[in-house]
């Protein structure tokens, strides 16, 4: 089967495993039976991953073999809630989480603002976004992921915010408001918090903005050494993504402690701070992993 997708690590390497990203929001009736039923799935199949359903449809990301993956993809397009969702695919040695995590929540992406998907702006398409960034057209690229993962790779010139949870966003509400009258596209890693991102800001008053179709990943998929610059960020135990085709590997972050460049995530060792920062290999050795602010050695 001819596949498409983003490696982390070298291309002729043989992989045993395929990762999926993946959402859907659509009225899910009984969410804590589908919940239940879908870890019943998962662990049929000896999927890992993190898959969280509510009443507002579901978000997934999740790892096994080929063929349990496509087994599993079966199970979803059968499924009469759950059929035809866009999936994302890459390939990875071994699983790319530690365990399963099948989560009933009020939201299948955290906003807490009583912000609806189906009130989401409209898609732009990859194609249609590098064609209008090829035509130096004016638009505001707005970046809605949290600021260690633009950190390490974003889109050319575009607004970043510093928010450590998305769920932080109706707070930033004020910062975005001078781009109201401008043309405005949101992007996200997937697309995800784009249907909600791109609502929440409608609901503020901006008229011109859409969300870019399948996020980063569907991109840079289409467009290797488009105006994607840096890595992409991934919520599992990989941390760090690149994608295949691109000329050369670009940094936009620096290691926190000896400024080289590098796009190597970190969880800070200390039990109360676990924060993300950028270090690199040389420097978690001298600095036992801690961040800055926690550091139990001089560096």
């Amino acid at each position: 089967m001819a596949h498409i997708g983003f490696l982390w690590t070298p291309m002729l390497q043989s992989y045993q495993m395929r990762v999926l990203l993946y959402y859907k929001y659509i009225t899910v009736p009984d969410p804590a039976a589908e919940t239940e039923q879908h870890r019943a799935l998962c662990e049929k199949l000896d999927l890992k991953g993190r898959i969280l359903i509510s009443s507002e449809g579901i978000n997934g990301t999740c790892s096994g073999t080929e063929d349990n993956i496509e087994a599993y993809k079966k199970a979803l397009n059968a499924h009469p809630i759950f059929c035809d969702i866009a999936f994302k695919e890459s390939d990875h040695p071994t699983h790319a989480f530690k365990k399963l995590f099948v989560r009933l929540r009020p939201e299948v992406v955290t906003l807490r603002a009583g912000i609806e998907a189906k009130n989401a702006a409209p898609y732009i398409s990859p194609e249609q976004l590098q064609a209008e960034l090829e035509r130096n057209e004016n638009l505001v690229l707005i970046d809605m992921r949290n600021d260690y993962e633009a950190e390490i790779g974003r889109f050319r010139n575009a607004v970043t915010l510093p928010m450590k949870n998305f769920r932080d966003l109706p707070e930033h509400m004020p910062e975005l408001k001078q781009y109201e009258g401008r043309n405005v596209v949101t992007y996200c890693t997937g697309g995800i918090r784009c249907e909600k991102a791109s609502a929440l800001l409608k609901a503020h008053g901006f008229a011109d903005v859409r969300q870019l179709e399948g996020g980063i990943v569907r991109y840079c998929e289409e467009f290797p050494n488009g105006y994607y610059d840096g890595s992409l960020f991934v919520f599992d135990e990989r941390r760090t993504m690149r994608f295949p085709g691109a000329r050369k590997v670009t940094y936009t972050s620096q290691c926190s402690y000896c400024g080289v460049a590098s796009d190597r995530h970190i969880d800070c060792t200390d039990d109360i701070c676990h924060t993300l920062f950028v270090c690199c290999e040389s420097c978690e050795k001298t600095c036992s992993g801690y961040c800055k602010a926690h550091q139990n050695v001089t560096v």
